[in-house]
């Protein structure tokens, strides 16, 4: 076997078992009602349409390992961002809104979540 086509064959094994952990996660309880979302700094700011934090950790947590990315193209009020930092990970994101860059910035750098990790 050459090595482009263990390459191959590694990156199908890993879509795999990517698909296989999203159809655990999916087929679980992802009911937050109830559950504490103002940890960390996470209360900062009631953001419009924020999910509550436990929802991109499940992810998180299911999907990645420490150390590796996690993109947030929305970034919102940085939800995810905090979370991913909280769980050992690197976090790239993006958003237009000016607002939302001014809530994350304050959640991550204002909430010494960096500083945590």
């Amino acid at each position: 076997m050459t090595a482009a086509s263990q390459a191959t064959a590694l990156e199908k094994k890993t879509q795999s078992a990517l698909h296989r952990a999203l159809s655990v996660i999916l087929a679980g309880d992802l009911d937050f009602h109830g559950a504490a979302s103002n940890y960390a700094s996470h209360g900062l700011h009631a953001f419009a349409a924020k999910f509550p934090p436990q929802l991109p950790r499940v992810f998180i947590e299911g999907l990645t390992e420490a150390g590796e990315s996690v993109l947030d193209p929305m970034v919102g009020s940085g939800t995810t961002l905090v979370e991913a930092f909280l769980w050992g990970r690197k976090a790239i994101d993006f958003d237009i809104d000016p607002l939302a860059l001014m809530i994350w910035l304050a959640k991550v750098l204002g909430g010494g979540i960096l500083d945590e990790t």
